[in-house]
């Protein structure tokens, strides 16, 4: 089976990421993108070789060659645009995170189901070579039972013109949502589903009207206790350094970073009584789209599950809602 992806967002994300993987991609094929401005989206299909540009979403999914859509656009029109996919039956990848709150996510999931159609979600770090080794080790006893973690993707970003993320009614939040569901769902990936959550989420240097600093304690079904820190506050100089995962065990640790890497380049150290095994990988490593388009071709022909479902995004928001609620009321937040 052929996927045939139409883009509703022609923007950064899509030009950098995804359609450089869409055409690298053995079976797959870009047919068709949207933007507001036609011109723009000719010009983006143009340099991508997709065949037809809209400057609406409903034109781009009445097109009867596209089969699924991945969704670009900002987090507030994730919904809407996933909902008129679904109908009109394409799959559905979309980008993260995967609604504003909830209730949206629930909605998505929803009408994904009654259309019969996949909705996944473009955690492309599961798919990073370093972070599936991560889960290998740790399905094999690697370090033991997994008691503790760290994990942190942080950045100094202050409001700038022009630049939708600090307007919560676009973005649902500050770096909690753009950096943080990341972190939440890999350390998810890694540690199982999340108990309970406590928080402190702030507004500590710029003038914004949503915070820009949050940092969360998890507790894990499985026992384990870790911390998430997702800051736009932060002079991250080094980020290939600093944006990095720690889990540690009855019987060794893991230290993995950069966790963003788009080449699964960066370090991975499994540190046990037997010494330092080095898993690093070189530059130009596995480029985690690419695993993630062969996967989710392999679901929409019926060959394989949803790699990432709609679910996992909704679980990774009930965190954020959770951080929230415990950061406004001062308690620790149990999840359902």
């Amino acid at each position: 089976m052929t996927v045939s992806w139409g883009i509703l967002g022609a923007g950064r994300i899509a030009e950098s990421q995804m359609a450089p993987a869409i055409s690298a991609a053995p079976g797959h094929e870009l047919i068709a993108v949207t933007r507001r401005d036609l011109a723009a989206a000719q010009q983006f299909a143009d340099k991508h070789g997709a065949r037809r540009a809209y400057d609406s979403d409903e034109a781009l999914l009445a097109d009867p060659q596209v089969n699924a859509v991945y969704v670009a656009t900002p987090p507030h029109l994730h919904a809407r645009q996933a909902r008129l996919a679904a109908q009109a039956g394409k799959h559905i990848l979309c980008e993260k995170p995967l609604a504003l709150d909830t209730g949206e996510a629930q909605r998505m999931i929803d009408a994904a189901r009654a259309n019969n159609v996949d909705l996944t979600v473009c955690y492309y770090q599961r798919f990073n070579a370093r972070h599936q080794r991560i889960k290998a080790l740790l399905a094999a006893g690697a370090i033991g039972q997994v008691t503790a973690a760290r994990i942190s993707f942080s950045e100094r970003f202050p409001p700038q013109p022009g630049v939708w993320h600090h307007d919560p009614a676009i973005s649902g939040g500050g770096p909690l949502m753009d950096l943080g569901v990341h972190c939440i769902d890999l350390i998810r990936y890694f540690c199982g589903p999340v108990q309970s959550v406590a928080a402190l989420v702030d507004t500590l240097v710029d003038s914004s009207p949503v915070a820009d600093t949050a940092t969360l304690l998890l507790r894990h079904e499985g026992g384990a206790q870790t911390v998430v820190t997702s800051h736009w506050t932060t002079a991250n100089h080094d980020p290939e350094r600093f944006n990095r995962v720690e889990i540690y065990g009855a019987e060794g640790t893991i230290v993995a970073a950069p966790i963003q890497a788009k080449d699964s380049a960066g370090t991975l150290q499994l540190i046990t009584a037997e010494g330092i095994q080095d898993f690093s990988v070189e530059p130009g490593g596995p480029r985690p789209h690419l695993a993630l388009l062969e996967s989710f071709a392999a679901a929409v022909a019926g060959k394989s599950p949803n790699p990432i479902p709609g679910e996992e995004g909704l679980a990774g928001l009930a965190v954020v809602e959770a951080a929230r609620e415990s950061a406004r009321s001062g308690r620790r937040i149990e999840l359902a």
